[in-house]
């Protein structure tokens, strides 16, 4: 089956791939503005050559993905030294070099799949293909970069039955693929889009998507095991584009196609940019547990993504400010007042009404609530 349409590029294509994107005007402009937002006439054509001539200087002599994610490495490490107060992560002992889906929450566009690559390869383990969703692949600059660091299309709103089963089982297909043939492992988010009200649920038709084309030959729990189907949950203390999500999306509705990607460029640049506070990676242990069908395997990944997710200050600060459900979800030892997250949410909340303050408290809380709730919950 031919994936070219969906895949990641191949090696083969990443010389002349970095050649568009060194003499793409408009992916010029829009990092020189990222560095330079105040530049003049003048000085916006000098930036665009800084930025031409530095890129050149970083890229020109990649001849292969392996090449391109070298020169990428240390540029996640600057964002991490300046945009968190660290990176830790636990369960490293679950990780291996064989081929892995991981499927994971998914809280930032871009830097979710970004910080579990970072760890792998400080590890020297092979990186992971990227599930990413087509409305931020619209041909342009960004689906050059994303599509050269191994990201590969999903796509979404499709139209018709048949259409709808073609497209997801070519998706299908090809994650199988990847992992089965090409020893690539993958990330993908347990659900469709972000969790923008900070409720960590999986979805069960990612799973049957992923297991629709393997359905006729393996037995559900035969093909969790040969995928080692491994769950991923990341934490950021502080989310950056936290009042976006509050204030949610509903403006958008009359925007055109082009002015949604420019503002989901906006918020990707935002997420990789803004101050995170300090961000966790947990890697869960492989699912093992008899599966014997999607829902179960959905609870299972839930329930290890809820209770591995690493809870900060500001998780519970923002649930001490919510009186009507604090008193419920708020241990006696978790009344921890740290004053930075309070001043946090004082400078953040004063300028929301009471619902959007209401709910971007609610995006920090949600954690705590789904966490004690699974733990009360009774055993499968």
């Amino acid at each position: 089956m031919d994936f070219t349409d969906i895949s990641s590029y191949s090696d083969a294509q990443v010389p002349a791939k970095l050649k568009e994107l060194e003499s793409n005007k408009e992916f010029l402009g829009y990092i020189a503005s990222l560095f330079f937002p105040k530049s003049n006439k003048y000085f916006s054509w000098l930036s665009n050559a800084y930025v031409g001539w530095k890129f050149n200087k970083l890229f020109s002599k990649c001849n292969s993905i392996g090449d391109f994610q070298d020169r990428m490495a240390p540029l996640v490490k600057s964002m991490i030294n300046s945009t968190t107060d660290g990176f830790s992560h636990s369960g490293i002992e679950n990780l291996t070099d064989k081929p892995t889906l991981f499927i994971s929450n998914h809280r930032d566009i871009s830097l979710d799949a970004a910080f579990l690559n970072f760890l792998l390869y400080s590890r020297k383990l092979n990186t992971v293909r990227i599930a990413i969703g087509d409305n931020l692949l619209d041909g342009g600059f960004a689906e050059i970069l994303m599509r050269l660091n191994k990201s590969f299309v999903v796509h979404r709103d499709i139209k018709g039955v048949k259409e709808t089963l073609r497209k997801l089982s070519k998706l299908s297909a090809y994650i199988n693929h990847s992992i089965q043939n090409e020893n690539e492992s993958i990330w993908i988010a347990q659900k469709e889009g972000r969790a923008n009200d900070g409720n960590d649920f999986t979805d069960e038709s990612v799973l049957k998507m992923l297991y629709l084309d393997q359905r006729k030959n393996l037995t559900l729990r035969e093909w969790v095991k040969k995928v080692n189907l491994t769950p991923v949950v990341i934490s950021y203390e502080y989310d950056p584009l936290d009042i976006v999500k509050a204030k949610g999306w509903d403006f958008q509705e009359d925007w055109s196609s082009e002015q949604v990607n420019k503002n989901d460029l906006n918020e990707m640049a935002s997420g990789i940019f803004g101050y995170k506070g300090r961000v966790h990676l947990h890697i869960c242990k492989p699912i093992t547990e008899e599966c014997e069908d999607t829902e179960k395997l959905a609870n299972l990944i839930q329930q290890a993504i809820i209770s591995n997710y690493r809870l900060w200050p500001s998780n519970h600060s923002a649930l001490s400010l919510l009186p009507k459900i604090k008193k419920d979800y708020l241990q006696e030892e978790q009344r921890v007042e740290n004053q930075k997250s309070l001043s946090y949410f004082s400078d953040k909340l004063k300028n929301l009404d009471s619902t959007q303050k209401e709910e971007m408290l609610m995006i920090y809380a949600r954690p705590i609530i789904n966490k004690e709730k699974a733990r009360l919950a009774p055993g499968p």
